[in-house]
This record gives structure tokens, sequence and C-alpha cells, in this order.
């Protein structure tokens, strides 16, 4: 009962402190803009800069969201609001979240943007024969061990790669991202197990995470919600990866199991913090 309390607690205070954090950053000028696009892809903007995050990629299997075509076609060709990004970041190499073909027509379109995931992202992206004539300085590798932690600066953009493991994938190089942007610290958990073996030790609770973005069974699991409140403690949860038909049944669900959090399910959905 005691334990049982103590969530319930620790949950509450999270809704608080999220919205002690939207209502003191909305009068605040510097911030930053979100666009979601599908499953886990969102855009990140501030300052004239931009971060694109598991945004490229084509229909997957069925259940799984896909941005409409003219979205598609604006990402491939690095149309606006996607002629500002600096550096796409790919989490895994599964495809609701990368795919070669787009990754390569925008890398092509946008020569400003440089791509930094794992070693197993790369390779799959240079078996697509359009993609060898990349140049290899704007391909990044940077496969990590799980519970480390290693800081890169892109194009004047701060970039915190975290090694995680990929729930119920132990094969697959799985990477989180903490983005500096804005005056915001935002982070991108991908397909992570959401565990506290997985989340102990990188010790993201004393790193000042102001958005979490995070897989919406993730947020809605109990355990998963511990390691959240633990681990993590950013001032803003925001539920996303929510599959085609699920919107309403989802936004319930995350709204009763932390009711300060965010969902997003309508692609271009745009949030500033």
């Amino acid at each position: 009962m005691a334990a049982r309390i103590g969530l319930i607690a620790g949950i509450g205070a999270i809704g608080v402190a999220m919205s002690a954090f939207s209502l003191t950053h909305s009068a605040q000028q510097q911030g930053i803009s979100l666009t979601f696009l599908a499953n886990e892809g969102v855009l990140l903007s501030a300052g004239g800069k931009g971060v694109l995050i598991d945004g490229l990629f084509l229909k997957y299997e069925r259940g799984y969201a896909v941005p409409a075509d003219s979205t598609l076609a604006a990402l491939q060709h690095a149309r606006p609001p996607f002629d500002s990004v600096d550096l796409v970041l790919v989490t895994h190499r599964h495809g609701d979240h990368f795919h070669p073909a787009p990754i390569t027509a925008h890398l092509r379109a946008n020569p400003r943007a440089t791509l930094i995931t794992s070693r197993q992202v790369i390779d799959s992206l240079r078996g697509y024969a359009p993609a060898r004539a990349l140049p290899p300085g704007r391909l990044m590798s940077r496969t990590m061990r799980p519970g480390t932690r290693r800081r890169e600066v892109v194009s004047g953009i701060n970039v915190e790669l975290l090694g995680l493991p990929h729930g119920g994938h132990p094969r697959v190089e799985h990477l989180g991202y903490i983005i500096e942007l804005g005056g915001r610290r935002v982070l991108h958990v991908g397909d992570a197990d959401v565990s506290e073996e997985a989340f102990a030790s990188l010790r993201l609770d004393t790193s000042r995470i102001d958005v979490a973005l995070l897989p919406s069974w993730a947020v809605t699991g109990r355990k998963e919600r511990r390691v959240i409140e633990r681990w993590i403690r950013p001032r803003q949860v925001v539920a996303f990866h929510v599959g085609e038909g699920d919107a309403g049944k989802t936004e319930r669900a995350v709204r009763a199991a932390m009711p300060g959090a965010i969902t997003l399910v309508r692609s271009l959905d745009t949030r500033r913090w």
C-alpha cells in the first residue's frame, strides 16, 4: 500500500511540475517548437535550426501510421517546414522509424543536414545504391553500448547520444537522444526498454529534461511510469507511437495514467515549450 501511495504521489508531482512548466515557459521568448509526423517522428526547431528524429520512413506494416503523401513529399524534397533541418537522427533500423529511400532523398535535397545514427542504420543506408553518392562526412556512425552517454556538437547543436536497449530486440542497435535547442532539453527514447535496468545508470534524473518523448505504452505501463518518475523526472511527458485506429483509446489511457501528459496522434500537430 505504501508503495502504491508513493507511486501516485510521484505521478502527481510530475503532473504539477508539467503544469507549472507550461505556464512559466509560455511567457518566455526562448523556446522550441515540436511538429509531430507519425509513430515517433518529430521535427524540433528553434532559432532557424532544425532536428528531425525518426521522421524519414515509408509505410511499414499494418497498424503503423504514416504521414500524408504531401508531408512525405515535403520531407523528401526538404520543402518547408523541413528545409531548415541541420541534424537527422534515427534511433534504430526498424521500418516505422527509418527507410533508406526518404533519408537519401532528404540528404540529397538538403546539403546542410548531417545524419547521426547507429552503425546498423548506416550499413542499411549504404546498401541502398542511390545513397552511395552521399558524402561520407555527412553520415556519422555512433553505436553506443547500453548505459553509456556521449555528447556531440554538430552544426552548432548540442546532442547527447544514449545507449538504450530496444525492448524485446536485444540485437537491434538502439540510441536515445537528448537535444539542446532553444534553451530546452528534449529527450527522445525511441523504442527503448523503459526499465530501471536500462535507465538507472544513465541518471537522466540529474539532466534537467524539459520534455520527454516516450512511447505511449511506457506512459500507461505501471512499471514504466515508476522509471519515468524516478530516473527521468521530466518537466513535460509526451506520449507518441500510437497505432492507427487507437487514438481515442490511447489518449484516454494516457490521461488516466498521467493527467499532465500530452499524447501526439495527429500528423503535423505542433507544440511549443
